[in-house]
This record gives structure tokens, C-alpha cells and sequence, in this order.
């Protein structure tokens, strides 16, 4: 029998959610909602556009406040998360930046707040770091979720133990240092497990890897996100450094 699913519109008591980079917060699939865009869909059936969709879907879902940081070596950044419906927003002080992601529609804009004006961010600055971290201004902007065509690349996949779609995206426009990015996505849930970003030439460069999580008020969190800077090598990959992405709790 096929397994039909939909995501609910508003959050529920029990919710089942995954986070890369900003705390992405997902409902488990299974949960209904007559306003669900996959309402009615089969796992088998859904399209890699759906399974992205479904990931983005996610940013409309929630209006809640945490509090994190990024911790590098013996260095700790902390930050505010703020998930409002279609908006991601970091804050981060001493000295005060503020850095988000608008989402209209299928596009997502990211920006950062200049002399209390929204700016663009520019593509020159998508491979800057933030903070000494190896976090940049590309990885915030999860670009790669709203590049066209994307592919499955394999219909099942293990991560820890969970069974995911593997879907590949190509870059259309060059700009940023990923040429091709693979997905994970776990298929309870919707939220993304793991992600791998390549250079031109095919080799890694980047690995966002989920290590835990935990539930901070009625949304299970994934509270600890590695992140590695990766240099290819003939063999695979060598990771260069790594910093971490925890989520610490709700914000008072």
C-alpha cells in the first residue's frame, strides 16, 4: 500500500523536526492538513522539486525565537534565531549584525541589515565567512534549495540509520563556490539529514552533518549541526576545520 502524507498548516502537539544551518523546523509528513501542498501525494510519487518543495515549505510553518551559537575550536559565537513565516533572521552583537532570508514565493532573497535598511547582499560576499567560522554568507542562504532541475539521484539512502531521498542540484548561474550540491532528506520527516557542496571540478568542499537534537517546547530541534571545510583529495576529501551549529533553547 502506498503511504500518502501531507504537512499541517499550523504547528501540532507532537512535531518531528530537522535543521540545517538556520534551524529549519519540519512536521513530520504523515501528520495531515487540507492546506498542505502534498496533500494526497504518495512518498513513492514526489518529484525532486516536491522533496525541495517540501524542505521549503517548512519556512512558513513557524513563529518562534532560539537562541544559539557557533562554536569553533574554543571560540563561541552566539547568535538569535528568529523563524517567522517566510523570514529566517540571525542577529548577532559585539558588534551588532543582522543577517536574513527572505522567501517569496519559490525565490529567496538574502539580506543584511545596513543603517537599519534591509541591503542586499551581493554575490561577491556569498563566499564570505561570518565571525571567523566556516559558516559563510552562501551557507546561510541555502541557495542551492531554490536551484532549478534538481534531480533524485537515488530514491533511498541511509544517514544514521534513516531512510532519505538523495537529491543533486547543479548551480544555474555560477555565482557562489558550490557547482553541485547533494541533499539528503530524511523521509519521515522532511528535514534535511546532511548536504555536500562541490567545486567545479567535482570535488567536496563542504559537509553539513545533523549530530543531535532535542525538543525545546513543543518542536524537536536538531541541536547540533558540524560543518566542515573540506579540501578534495584523489582519494575523497580531508576536512580543513570544523564548526558546530547548536541550538541552545527557546529565546525568553
Amino acid at each position: 500500500m502506498k503511504s500518502c502524507f501531507s504537512l499541517p498548516f499550523a504547528s501540532a502537539a507532537k512535531l518531528l523536526a530537522l535543521i540545517l544551518l538556520f534551524s529549519v523546523a519540519v512536521p513530520s509528513v504523515q501528520t495531515r492538513a487540507q492546506d498542505s501542498p502534498f496533500e494526497g501525494k504518495s512518498l513513492d510519487t514526489l518529484t525532486a522539486n516536491d522533496i525541495l518543495k517540501l524542505v521549503r515549505y517548512s519556512y512558513t510553518l513557524f513563529d518562534q525565537t532560539f537562541e544559539g551559537r557557533l562554536r569553533r575550536g574554543f571560540k563561541k559565537t552566539p547568535f538569535e534565531l528568529s523563524l517567522e513565516p517566510n523570514h529566517v533572521r540571525f542577529r548577532f552583537s559585539d558588534p551588532s549584525q543582522i543577517i536574513h532570508l527572505s522567501v517569496t514565493g519559490d525565490k529567496a532573497y538574502l539580506k543584511e541589515v545596513v543603517k537599519g535598511s534591509d541591503a542586499p547582499i551581493a554575490d561577491s560576499r556569498y563566499n564570505e565567512v561570518i565571525r571567523d567560522t566556516d559558516v559563510t554568507f552562501e551557507d546561510l542562504a541555502m541557495r542551492f534549495l531554490y536551484w532549478p532541475n534538481p534531480v533524485i539521484h537515488q530514491q533511498s539512502d541511509e544517514v544514521k540509520g534513516r531512510d532519505c531521498w538523495w537529491v543533486r542540484v547543479r548551480n544555474p548561474d555560477g555565482v557562489g563556490s558550490y557547482a553541485t550540491v547533494d541533499i539528503w532528506v530524511d523521509k519521515a520527516s522532511g528535514g534535511l539529514l546532511k548536504m555536500i557542496g562541490y567545486n567545479a571540478q567535482g570535488g567536496a568542499i563542504k559537509r553539513f552533518t545533523v549530530v543531535g537534537g532535542k525538543k525545546i517546547k513543543d518542536v524537536w530541534m536538531v541541536d547540533e549541526m558540524r560543518i566542515e571545510k573540506l579540501e578534495p583529495t584523489s582519494d575523497g576529501a580531508k576536512t580543513l576545520s570544523k564548526t558546530y551549529l547548536e541550538i541552545l533553547g527557546a529565546a525568553e
